[in-house]
């Protein structure tokens, strides 16, 4: 999960400092957890980039919607 969280901040605009700290984050943030529903990381993703870079955050909305629409066309 680190691995993915860490390229999703990084493609969507964020430096590798502020991705590192994301990844961080939210690894603490969820290391209590067992399970975690994908709209949940995605959200608390979403929210720690933000912190940093609101740019980035609209970018990874912005693919994650688009991502989201690609895959109800398929169904």
């Amino acid at each position: 999960m680190e691995s993915k969280v860490k390229a999703a901040a990084k493609a969507s605009g964020a430096t590798a400092k502020e991705a590192e700290q994301v990844t961080k984050e939210i690894t603490a943030k969820l290391a209590k957890k067992t399970e975690i529903a994908a709209e949940e990381l995605s959200e608390a993703v979403v929210k720690a980039i933000e912190k940093m870079n609101k740019a980035a955050a609209k970018e990874f909305v912005r693919f994650r919607d688009s991502k989201l629409k690609a895959k109800k066309k398929k169904s």
